[in-house]
């Protein structure tokens, strides 16, 4: 799975659930496992993808948004991944992804 599958899986399933239930906080157990780099994940999700995920999240409960670092078994992609979120809460602009394409048929 790559950002365009994330992306998608956020946009078409989990935000409008999570608007819908209207939550007054928002936690996020954040693993990195899914990042490009990680030994055990095998997906191929972007740091910059991670950054825009928080972004996104930060819609809900009034921006009040929790992460809670919890995995990642590659050091550089879990810190890239883990300073991509923090730079999205901290107000900095979503960074450009790659073209996505179209998200994986599974």
């Amino acid at each position: 799975m790559k950002d365009a599958d994330y992306i998608a899986a956020f946009q078409q399933l989990l935000l409008p659930v999570a608007y819908e239930f209207q939550p007054q906080l928002v936690l996020v157990a954040a693993g990195f496992d899914a990042v490009i780099g990680d030994p055990k994940g095998g997906m191929a999700a972007s740091p910059q993808c991670f950054s825009v995920l928080t972004h996104l999240l930060q819609g809900l409960a009034q921006g009040r948004v929790l992460l809670a670092l919890e995995g990642g078994y590659n050091l550089q992609s879990t810190a890239e991944g883990a300073c991509a979120c923090l730079r999205s809460l901290l107000g900095d602009p979503c960074p450009r992804l790659a073209p996505p394409g179209a998200p994986c048929d599974r």
